[in-house]
């Protein structure tokens, strides 16, 4: 059970180890799949996915895994395929927009599996409203935190909102 969630914590945990035992944090998450849009540019379209996986700073790992870990309970309810798939959309939906909006000068690369997560925020809504137990100002409640955060330093507004609109749209065809 929730072999999704432990899977994907587990490939996060393996390559941030990777990533700080070197010197060059910066240059190994890059060897390591960060979203650099540049290189997605030039052909390296992986990056879309592998950036989801790839975190540098130990706060952002834990922020993320434990985040991930109380989403457990959405592969149960879901299956881990769907799960699996909702999670993988989420993360290439985020990096997408992501890349829709990275100015061609500017190469600040994006890592992390939060397009993901908000992926299932965004699903969760969504039911949640389809079925007439959330209302606007109560999705509007339970999201605000998550809003917050987005206003934070070095945070991927495109790529938190394109994995959100992912689970909306994932949510209205499932």
């Amino acid at each position: 059970m929730y072999v999704v969630t432990y899977m994907a914590i587990g490939i996060c945990v393996l390559i941030f180890l990777y990533i700080n035992a070197h010197q060059s944090r910066i240059g190994y998450a890059i060897k390591a799949g960060a979203l650099v849009p540049s290189r997605v540019r030039k052909g390296e379209i992986y990056r879309l996915l592998t950036a989801g996986f790839v975190h540098i700073r130990p706060y952002h790992l834990l922020v993320n895994m434990y985040s991930l870990y109380n989403y457990r309970w959405l592969e149960e309810a879901l299956g881990s395929p769907r799960y699996g798939l909702l999670l993988i959309l989420a993360i290439l939906g985020g990096n997408i927009l992501t890349m829709r909006f990275a100015g061609k000068g500017r190469d600040k690369i994006s890592v992390g599996i939060s397009g993901g997560l908000y992926g299932f925020m965004g699903f969760y809504v969504a039911l949640l409203m389809k079925v007439g137990y959330f209302s606007i100002q109560d999705a509007f409640q339970y999201m605000l935190p998550n809003i917050v955060i987005n206003f934070m330093p070095n945070i991927s507004v495109t790529g938190h909102a394109g994995g959100f609109l992912v689970g909306i749209i994932f949510a209205l065809l499932v």
